[in-house]
């Protein structure tokens, strides 16, 4: 019995379960990247591609200048209803699965809010109907950085009217 119990502890021990303190490597605690714009525009733009939405348009032309610009990143595009309501639930679906955490989510009519957070940034999510012949959807995923100071006639464009 004292052979099998011995033989039982040299295998053991060549597998890292005896003396797996002496010599173990500690784990490095290394800092998460930075989550900057940068980074909040790619995650939006990898997840409207994998959830099946065309290229939107990710520029602030047209509206006001200020500093505001650096603290925001835009998505929009005018999409086909039947892929619209799919791809929004998709790259909603990949946000929540990447560490968004969503905040409030609800529909006025047509239109659907949905509000994420992560790591100091807000997501805001929009889609509605755009009136026409078309049967398109406007869908748009606009990133702002936490203490962000945006002009009205922007904020009121971007934000969720349900979330102070």
């Amino acid at each position: 019995m004292t052979v099998a119990v011995s033989g039982f502890m040299t295998v053991a021990s060549g597998c890292g379960l005896v003396g797996q303190e002496t010599g173990a490597a500690k784990p490095s605690r290394v800092p998460p990247a930075p989550f900057t714009g940068e980074t909040v525009a790619a995650e939006i733009a990898a997840y409207t591609t994998a959830a099946g939405l065309p290229e939107g348009d990710a520029s602030l032309d047209g509206l006001p200048e200020g500093g505001w610009r650096a603290c925001v990143v835009p998505w929009s595009g005018q999409v086909p209803e039947d892929v619209a309501t799919a791809g929004f639930e998709g790259t909603e679906e990949r946000l929540r699965s990447h560490d968004w955490e969503i905040v409030s989510s609800h529909a006025e009519g047509e239109a659907v809010f949905r509000t994420f957070a992560k790591r100091g940034w807000k997501l805001y999510a929009h889609s509605w109907a755009l009136l026409g012949p078309g049967r398109t959807r406007s869908v748009t995923f606009t990133g702002v950085e936490d203490g962000c100071e945006l002009p009205r006639e922007v904020r009121d464009d971007y934000t969720d009217p349900a979330v102070p």
